[in-house]
């Protein structure tokens, strides 16, 4: 069995790999990636280290060629880009005759949802689905690691700000979707046709987590609601691209009206155990 993991020098994408590894062979697992300098530890691994290309379809088919199964990682781009881009990838799979595809997607993926890259992971899943090719969907839910990014702030301030209210997301940390990942592609006869859904615990209000920063740090943190074009102006000024300040703000919108709530034990079915609250999560990744 050969396995390959696409944009394994990513954030998800290594943390894939790095849990693979712990479940099958270095010998038995290929990625691709842009620049294969960059993937230099993987290769002294034992790791079959490939050039591919989301936007060039002959150098994915190329990449994906004499492989079982293939984890598809969504890019990073526009929505109109994305789409073509992770269609290319589809097909490249199908033509090497690759037997599984995987992609990592988004929970409640819906063509007009607020948070626009939604549509991205509808289309993408729709396309996969009618390849005729095995499948599995991983559903991802939002990272937990993305909170971290206003810590310091909020430990400045004691303001943690997000355009959010009472709105609930199930949050779930960036290495326990990698680490579901990795179970998938090792047996991946165990998942054929199968869609999970991989929320975290519970839904989380950002009052909540203002509080989880508060005890984790010992330090004054409360929540504060910024008004939407507050909160557009600060990714803006961060140099953010419009296509992801539109999702950014955009998922808040959501939040808002329940998108983002609902908690599946889809993760716990795969991977055999519960993923990390967020609580915990917080705790560990600011302990001093």
């Amino acid at each position: 069995m050969t396995v390959l993991i696409t944009g394994a020098t990513g954030q998800l994408g290594s943390l894939v790999v790095k849990h693979l590894l712990d479940r099958i062979p270095a010998s038995d697992i290929a990625v691709s990636v842009r620049t294969p300098e960059k993937a230099s530890d993987l290769s002294a691994k034992g790791i079959d280290v490939r050039t591919g290309d989301f936007n060039d379809l002959a150098l994915m088919t190329k990449a994906f060629a004499g492989i079982d199964t293939a984890l598809i990682i969504s890019a990073e781009d526009d929505n109109a880009t994305r789409i073509k881009q992770h269609r290319t990838a589809v097909d490249a799979a199908k033509a090497a005759g690759v037997k599984h595809i995987v992609y990592t997607g988004i929970v409640d993926p819906k063509a007009d949802a607020d948070f626009t890259y939604s549509a991205i992971h509808l289309d993408t899943e729709n396309y996969i689905r009618q390849t005729g090719v095995a499948y599995t969907i991983l559903r991802n839910s939002f990272y937990a690691d993305l909170l971290l990014a206003g810590v310091p702030h909020a430990l400045e301030t004691g303001d943690y700000g997000a355009p959010a209210g009472d709105g609930k997301i199930t949050y779930i940390p960036r290495n326990d979707l990698a680490e579901a990942a990795a179970v998938v592609l090792a047996n991946p006869s165990d998942h054929i046709n199968k869609i999970y859904d991989l929320t975290g615990t519970k839904g989380v209000t950002h009052a909540e987590i203002a509080g989880y920063i508060a005890d984790a740090t010992g330090k004054p943190v409360k929540f504060v609601d910024l008004p939407a074009e507050v909160h557009t102006g600060i990714l803006k000024s961060l140099g953010l691209p419009d296509h992801l300040v539109e999702a950014l703000s955009g998922l808040y919108v959501g939040a808002k009206k329940g998108d983002y709530e609902t908690v599946s034990n889809d993760f716990e079915t795969v991977v055999g155990r519960k993923p990390q609250s967020v609580e915990a999560f917080i705790k560990s990744a600011l302990a001093s």
